[in-house]
C-alpha cells in the first residue's frame, strides 16, 4: 500500500461526512413527507447486514432505540459509477490537483450516538491515520457468488475501504464482470463492510446506520446553501508549494466563505499546530457552522427549501438500506438545535512503519490503545448523554450553551504579528489562539528564527496599552518596548525559549492535550464561539 496521504492536493473527502451531517440534519425536517419521497434516488448499502455473527469485527446490536450512526467521507475524485470527476472542475474550480490521482481513503470517520430520548448527541471523530486491526470484508454478487476479502492486518483505518475495494474489484474483473458501474458499486460495498468491521472492532459498539458522501456532493450542497461562516483563532496561510497545500488564506475571526473556500478550509493540514488533529476539529466546526447557517437562513423550518436541498444531496450520498428517514427524523431533532458534543479519539503518539509488508518505504501512523478507545466509546454511548458527559482522557467538555471568549474578538486595534523564535512547531499559532481567547486577533504569524532565548514584545506609536495587555495575557517577564521602526499601532511578538503555554489554559481546549497516562487526545470541540460559530485553528 502506498501512503496516499502524500498525494498532492488531497480533496475534501476528509470532511465530506461533515457535509453528510448537513444532509442528516436537513432530513430531520421532512416529517410530513412519505419516506419514499425522501429516499427515492438515494444510493443504498447492505453492508451492515453483511457483517454477521462470528465475523471478525462483528458487534451485536444494542438494546433500546438509541442510534449509532457512522458518517463516512471519501477522498475520491470519482463519481458513483467510478468515472473521474471533470478535470477542469477538480483542477481549476477546486485547485485540488489532477482528477485522476484520488483514491478511496475514508479521511472522515465520525461515529455519532443519538439518544432516543432527545438527549445530547455524542460524536467521536476517528483520526484517519490510526493504526488499527482491519478485518476483511465480503459481498454477495449476483452471478459471481461471494467475494471475500481476507484479514488485512494492521494498517491505517482510512485505507480499509480502498484496500478491500481494490481486492474485490480485481476478483470481479477476474470473474468476468465487465460492467464498469457494476464493478464500482459491488467493490465499494466490500469497502464499506471492511470499514464497518474496522470501526466496530476498534470502538466495541455496533453501527446501526451509515451514511457516505463523495466530493461532488459536498461541493454541490455548499453551493446550494450559498455561503457559510467559519471562525479561526489564528490567521490561515497555506500556500500551494511543491504540489502540496490548499492555497487557503483567511484572517483570524469570522469569515464568510463560498464552496471552493470551504474545501480549502477543511482540506488544510499543513501550517496547523497539530496537523491532522486540528483538521479534524475543522471538520467538526464545519458541521456546527453548517447547522447554524441552516437555522439562521430558516431552511430547517421551510419544507420547500429542505426538499430542494435534499434533492441536491441525495444523488451523491449512500445510506444503509435499513434506514427509515422518518423514524430517524423523530429521534434526531436535537441535532437541529446544535445539541451535540464532538470529540476526537485519543492517540498515544506517532511511529513510522513499513508502507506494506516487506516494504522499505515507511509511512507515519497514529499509535492507539484499542482497549482504552473501547472503554471511552462504550462508556459514553451506554450513558445517557443528557444526564452526564461522556468520559474521555481529556477533561474538556462542551457546555450546552457555547460561551463566548472572555471578550469577543473584534478587528484588532493594532496589527499584531506573532513570530516563532524557537524550534517548537506551531507555537506562534497556539499563542495566537491564547490571544484570540482574550479578544486580541493576530493578523500574521511568522518565523522568527530558531535561537531566540527571551520573548520580546515591541510596539509602535499608539499601541502601548495593547502591548501591555498582550504581556499580561502571555505572562512574559520582559516588558514591552517602543520601536519607532514599526508602523503606528503595530505590535510584533517574538517568542523565545523562555515562553511556555499556560498549563491551566492551553491555546485551545480543542487542541491535543496530554493526560496523566500519556495519551494524546483531541478532547471536546472547543465551543468558544462568535455568533454561534465555533472558533478553531
Amino acid at each position: 500500500m502506498r501512503d496516499r496521504r502524500t498525494a498532492p492536493g488531497l480533496l475534501a473527502g476528509r470532511v465530506l461526512a461533515s457535509f453528510l451531517g448537513l444532509a442528516v440534519v436537513a432530513a430531520t425536517g421532512f416529517v410530513w413527507f412519505e419516506n419514499k419521497q425522501l429516499t427515492d434516488g438515494v444510493h443504498t448499502s447492505n453492508s451492515i447486514q453483511e457483517v454477521k455473527a462470528g465475523d471478525d469485527g462483528y458487534v451485536a446490536p444494542h438494546l433500546g432505540n438509541d442510534v449509532n450512526l457512522l458518517l463516512i467521507g471519501l477522498d475520491s475524485r470519482k463519481d458513483m459509477d467510478g468515472n473521474d470527476l471533470p478535470t477542469q472542475f477538480v483542477e481549476e474550480a477546486l485547485h485540488a490537483g489532477s482528477s485522476g490521482i484520488g483514491y478511496y481513503n475514508t479521511n472522515v470517520l465520525i461515529l455519532m450516538h443519538i439518544p432516543a430520548n432527545g438527549g445530547r448527541v455524542t460524536a467521536y471523530s476517528i483520526p484517519r491515520d490510526d493504526y488499527v486491526e482491519r478485518p476483511g470484508g465480503a459481498a454477495d454478487v449476483p452471478g459471481l457468488g461471494r467475494i471475500q476479502v481476507p484479514d488485512m492486518g494492521q494498517g491505517k483505518i482510512k485505507e480499509a475501504y480502498g484496500d478491500a475495494k481494490t481486492f474485490a474489484e480485481n476478483k470481479l474483473v477476474a470473474g468476468g464482470l465487465k460492467d464498469k458501474a457494476k464493478i464500482e458499486a459491488e467493490s465499494r460495498e466490500v469497502g464499506r463492510e471492511a470499514t464497518l468491521r474496522a470501526v466496530q472492532k476498534l470502538t466495541g459498539v455496533h453501527v446501526d446506520h451509515l451514511a457516505e458522501v463523495n466530493l461532488v456532493g459536498f461541493y454541490d450542497v455548499v453551493k446550494a446553501i450559498g455561503t457559510i461562516q467559519v471562525c479561526l483563532k489564528a490567521p490561515a496561510d497555506d500556500p500551494i508549494e511543491n504540489h502540496a497545500g490548499t492555497g487557503l488564506k483567511l484572517p483570524a475571526g469570522i469569515s464568510t466563505i463560498d464552496a471552493a473556500t470551504a474545501l480549502q478550509f477543511v482540506r488544510q493540514r499543513y501550517h496547523l499546530p497539530n496537523s491532522d488533529l486540528d483538521r479534524t476539529h475543522r471538520q467538526q466546526a464545519f458541521l456546527a457552522s453548517v447547522t447554524h447557517t441552516l437555522r439562521q437562513k430558516g431552511v430547517l423550518g421551510d419544507i420547500g427549501s429542505m426538499q430542494s436541498l435534499f434533492n441536491v444531496v441525495k444523488k451523491d450520498i449512500v445510506i444503509d438500506n435499513g434506514w427509515s428517514v422518518l423514524d430517524f427524523a423523530q429521534q434526531a431533532s436535537n441535532l437541529t438545535g446544535g445539541n451535540a458534543t464532538f470529540y476526537t479519539l485519543p492517540i498515544k503518539g506517532n511511529a513510522d512503519v513499513p508502507d506494506a509488508p516487506g516494504s522499505k518505504t515507511l509511512t507515519s501512523v497514529n499509535l492507539v490503545d484499542p482497549e482504552l478507545i473501547k472503554k471511552i466509546v462504550t462508556d459514553a454511548f451506554a450513558n445517557d448523554a443528557a444526564v452526564a458527559p461522556p468520559p474521555t482522557t481529556a477533561s474538556t467538555t462542551a457546555p450546552s450553551t457555547p460561551p463566548a471568549p472572555s471578550t469577543s474578538a473584534p478587528a484588532p486595534k493594532a496589527t499584531v504579528t506573532v513570530d516563532n523564535g524557537t524550534k517548537t512547531t506551531g507555537l506562534a499559532l497556539k499563542v495566537s489562539g491564547v490571544l484570540f481567547n482574550e479578544g486580541i486577533a493576530v493578523a500574521k504569524t511568522g518565523d522568527g528564527g530558531n535561537n531566540v532565548a527571551h520573548t520580546t514584545i515591541r510596539y509602535g506609536a499608539g499601541a502601548a496599552d495593547l502591548a501591555k495587555q498582550i504581556q499580561s495575557t502571555l505572562g512574559t517577564k520582559t516588558a514591552p518596548t517602543a520601536d519607532k521602526s514599526l508602523p503606528a499601532d503595530g505590535i510584533v511578538v517574538v517568542l523565545g525559549y523562555d515562553y511556555k503555554l499556560p498549563p491551566d489554559k492551553p491555546a485551545s481546549s480543542s487542541s491535543s492535550s496530554d493526560s496523566a497516562d500519556g495519551i494524546n487526545s483531541g478532547g471536546a470541540l472547543d465551543m468558544s464561539s462568535q455568533n454561534g460559530i465555533p472558533c478553531v485553528y
